[in-house]
């Protein structure tokens, strides 16, 4: 895959990742699938040392649901998503750390097993980029898991 190259304040940088923020849910036929938005570097904004995706979980699920059966239909996902709040399902969220040059995951202890991590990989375009998988309190179900931070 080539690379793009984004200019990130005096840091210049060949990559091809995106940031965002995702869920694992269902697919129509039970399955696992990733509903997200991702977004290039270049449209990212910094949120102290990394860029992120400006919006978030809860306005986009909002949003989702006011878009309906259909919309959830042409993506392949099923309808029981209209049924459920944002936070039942396991999710998380990309970021690019600047100074460290390296993209990393939030997400919700559930997300760590290799197909769903292959799953962001896909959406976030990062099938050759080391990812660095980190648990944080905003995506996960109590109590406090003690899994350490993992790379794949």
């Amino acid at each position: 895959m080539a690379a793009q190259h984004h200019t990130l304040g005096d840091q210049e940088v060949g990559l091809s990742g995106k940031v965002g923020f995702f869920w694992i849910v269902m697919n129509r036929d039970g399955r696992d699938a990733l509903l997200c938005n991702a977004i290039e570097l270049s449209d990212a904004e910094h949120y102290g040392e990394v860029l992120t995706h400006p919006g978030g979980h809860y306005e986009y699920w909002e949003a989702m649901k006011q878009r309906g059966p259909a919309w959830l239909r042409a993506r392949n996902l099923s309808a029981e998503l209209l049924r459920t709040e944002y936070e039942d399902w396991p999710r998380g969220r990309v970021v690019y750390h600047v100074k460290k040059a390296k993209f990393i995951t939030y997400a919700d202890p559930r997300v760590r097993t290799g197909a769903r991590i292959a799953l962001v990989r896909t959406a976030f375009r990062m099938a050759d980029i080391k990812l660095v998988v980190r648990e944080d309190s905003h995506y996960r179900l109590p109590p406090p898991s003690l899994i350490p931070d993992a790379e794949y």
